[in-house]
């Protein structure tokens, strides 16, 4: 079964636009993220709710985030994109790795595999907004 021929014909020859809205909602919720992590964090008080509020949004956001990342970065591994130069594939798809390089390192220390690791937390989660903006901004 051609998959990408299926999920285009599902979505009436607009799988393309609909991978551009599905990444650019990505880009959004990982820039709440940062602001949701600073915020529990104490560094901000943008926005104005509570670190416990802010901490259990940064988790439901995460989630949501990350499962729309998957769907993206699965439409992208099984079949083309569309036009492409090579220079631009090649940091796609670097950045796109380097993502869930950063997934699993925060993921590391959530989950206690690397309990030294909690002092990264703020710079691996800066890394993967940053990384998700270059997906973005290569897409």
């Amino acid at each position: 079964m051609d998959v990408i021929k299926f999920l285009n014909d599902l979505l009436g020859g607009q799988l393309l636009l609909w991978k551009v809205v599905l990444t650019s909602l990505v880009f959004t919720g990982a820039g709440l993220q940062v602001l949701l992590a600073a915020r529990f964090y104490e560094a901000s008080t943008v926005p104005p709710v509570s670190a416990g509020t802010a901490a259990m949004a940064h988790r439901v956001n995460g989630g949501l985030t990350l499962t729309l990342a998957v769907v993206v970065a699965f439409t992208c591994l099984v079949g083309p994109a569309g036009p492409t130069s090579p220079t631009r594939v090649l940091l796609h798809s670097a950045f796109g790795t380097l993502v869930f390089v950063l997934l699993a390192l925060k993921f590391a220390v959530l989950k206690r595999l690397w309990p030294s690791g909690g002092r990264y937390l703020p710079w691996i989660g800066s890394g993967l907004f940053l990384t998700f903006a270059a997906i973005w901004a290569t897409s």
